[in-house]
């Protein structure tokens, strides 16, 4: 019967063929862990440890850093990312927290306190964008500048004490982290909303927050004067 079929084996390869040539799977490549490319802090950044106030340059793994809610925390690790072009912020004195004038990058995520986060959301506070803050108590935005991060990580997301009262999140966030997030309309809205409420409260007419053009601020804002050599 086999033998009326010309192709009854037509499927199969000579085993001579596979000894010749043997059949070897690609071991799948192990990918690097992308880099985080926000968030992080500037070398210059004072953070408080038990060792007192230290630049973000300074903290090493090991060291104690205080935190919102959980104390004391060990750094686990600490990592330096590549300098890339940011644009920066003005951060009044006071405005949060911090008890001076300080140029923070634009994706610098920090907690807000208002009132309005409690009533909305019943937290203390929220993480936002520095960025989303632009017109609120004096921040505004400044020229960008090519500047390196200093990533620090303990064994869970926390917000870390940094310039006297500021609070920056250290480790990796989003929809799943231990804090709310929120976007930057979220966050416009809210500002609206607590600057309504304390109008209404000085018995003036409530009227819609006027934050400025970001775009505006920077084209107008004076260039500075290359330093002679």
């Amino acid at each position: 019967m086999l033998l009326d079929h010309f192709n009854t084996f037509a499927d199969f390869q000579p085993v001579g063929l596979l000894l010749d040539f043997p059949m070897v799977r690609p071991e799948p490549e192990v990918q690097a862990p992308q880099r985080a490319k926000t968030g992080g802090f500037l070398p210059q950044t004072l953070v408080e440890t038990d060792r007192g106030f230290v630049q973000a340059r300074d903290v090493k793994p090991g060291d104690m850093v205080y935190t919102f809610d959980g104390g004391c925390q060990e750094v686990e690790t600490v990592r330096h990312a590549v300098p890339r072009m940011t644009t920066m912020m003005h951060v009044p004195a006071g405005a949060l927290g911090n008890d001076c004038d300080l140029e923070l990058p634009a994706d610098q995520m920090v907690a807000l306190e208002l009132d309005a986060v409690e009533r909305l959301f019943g937290l203390p506070l929220v993480l936002v964008k520095l960025i989303s803050l632009a017109g609120y108590q004096g921040i505004k935005a400044l020229s960008p500048e090519r500047l390196g991060r200093i990533h620090i990580e303990c064994a869970e997301e926390e917000l870390i004490w940094a310039e006297s009262g500021m609070l920056m999140q250290a480790g990796e966030g989003g929809p799943d982290g231990a804090f709310k997030e929120l976007s930057l309309a979220e966050t416009r809205q809210i500002l609206a909303s607590d600057e309504g409420r304390a109008l209404a409260l000085t018995g003036l007419e409530e009227k819609e927050a006027e934050f400025p053009d970001l775009l505006k601020d920077l084209l107008e804002a004076p260039k500075a004067t290359p330093k002679a050599a």
